[in-house]
């Protein structure tokens, strides 16, 4: 009897310093990462882009920015900013931040309703605030 109270004591003095090393943050998760960035025409119904292209046609309406993120939590932010090169105008930015544990494909659209102009455009992606790349394109 006194072994078995013994063993409880044990198991529960282990929990309790699982759930504080838990809670104080001293086992972590993996943190965020950026595993393939792509520019396309198009995605399919499960978000996957339909074609890796980095040349758009003049009069495209839409193109879009396909980003497979790991390990994104609710403290995470990806965010994205889209430049008119040939104007040096900055046309859109967007931001992402996730409600909670986040893996997968996150989908950045830009929209121009009388289609993109002929030029030079760049993205630049960043991971909580800090650039992880620039992605140039052309329309022509």
């Amino acid at each position: 009897m006194k072994l078995k109270s013994i063993h409880l004591l044990t198991l529960i003095l282990i929990c309790s310093i699982v759930v504080t090393i838990s809670a104080t943050g001293c086992i972590k998760s993996e943190s965020a990462s950026v595993e393939s960035i792509i520019l396309t025409n198009n995605v399919d119904d499960n978000g996957n882009p339909t074609a890796e292209t980095e040349n758009f046609k003049e009069g495209t309406k839409e193109i879009f920015l396909v980003i497979k993120v790991k390990n994104m939590q609710k403290t995470d932010n990806i965010s994205v900013k889209w430049t008119y090169l040939d104007k040096g105008l900055e046309i859109d930015s967007k931001s992402f931040t996730p409600e909670g544990n986040f893996t997968g494909n996150k989908i950045f659209k830009i929209k121009i309703s009388q289609g993109f102009p002929y030029g030079n455009y760049e993205v630049r992606i960043f991971l909580n605030g800090t650039q992880l790349r620039t992605v140039s394109f052309k329309v022509n």
